[in-house]
């Protein structure tokens, strides 16, 4: 699969360490990296296609790298779509209004069709880059039908809805940026992990560090701004299970 690293304060953090341990896990996910800084809510985004190990660009872009108060990073092992330049993480698309929506994805669409219409539309051919044209389509629907950009709640709820029809027998850990708040969604257990300090929150699929890491709640959205928690979602009871796990948990049924 892939791993994340996101990071969300209402001030600016030193990051290299924690971007310098999570780009070391590139050993076991060698096919590209990805890291989305922000100003003023605008993302500028460097992928590259080889392990994060082997770029001769990458410890000079950590490295000076200014204090961040929001970053997305991403390590890629290839599942769906091929090893391409493409198919690095992030993706970045803008909606009708001009907001630029900035996503990441660890896991796998198995099920459903409601992506196979963006085959034809994307860049590559990850199953991650049509889930962001998934939300963009419906965000630009729902502002069709109000005839103004929506709100704060509106894109949450937006957001909610894509998690919601999305994630029934898929896995589906994101973290979405839409230029003001960070969105959060994971439902299979301890594949993502978030640690609160300074007020700021951090996440990572696997703790960086041995203290403070908590797994995130499992099949709920979750949303922040400036690294405070401020919306939980319902939860939609879509966790996702391995197949080793599933026959594990029917065995012992």
């Amino acid at each position: 699969m892939c791993e994340l690293f996101g990071f969300s304060s209402s001030k600016g953090k030193h990051l290299q360490p924690y971007l310098q341990e999570f780009f070391s896990h590139s050993v076991r996910h060698p096919n590209g990296w990805g890291l989305a800084t922000f100003e003023n809510g605008i993302p500028k985004v460097r992928t590259e296609m080889v392990s994060a190990e082997k770029s001769k660009v990458l410890p000079a872009i950590v490295n000076s790298l200014p204090d961040s108060q929001n970053l997305l990073a991403h390590i890629r092992r290839a599942t769906v779509g091929g090893v391409r330049p493409e198919n690095c993480h992030p993706f970045v698309r803008s909606d009708n209004s001009g907001r630029i929506w900035t996503l990441m994805h660890n896991g796998t669409i198995f099920s459903g069709n409601e992506l196979n219409r963006y085959k034809e539309r994307q860049n590559g051919d990850t199953d991650s880059e049509r889930i962001l044209l998934y939300l963009i389509d419906l965000v630009n629907q729902q502002m069709k039908e109000r005839g103004s950009e929506l709100c704060v709640s509106d894109r949450i709820h937006a957001v909610e809805h894509t998690v919601r029809e999305l994630s029934y027998r898929n896995k589906l850990n994101l973290l979405i940026y839409d230029g003001s708040r960070l969105y959060v969604h994971v439902n299979m257990r301890d594949t993502l992990f978030v640690r609160q300090q300074d007020g700021g929150a951090m996440f990572s699929t696997v703790p960086l560090g041995p203290e403070g890491w908590e797994p995130l709640p499992l099949n709920s959205l979750l949303v922040y701004d400036e690294g405070k928690l401020v919306y939980q979602g319902e939860n939609h009871r879509n966790e996702y299970i391995d197949v080793m796990g599933r026959i594990t948990l029917e065995y012992n049924l």
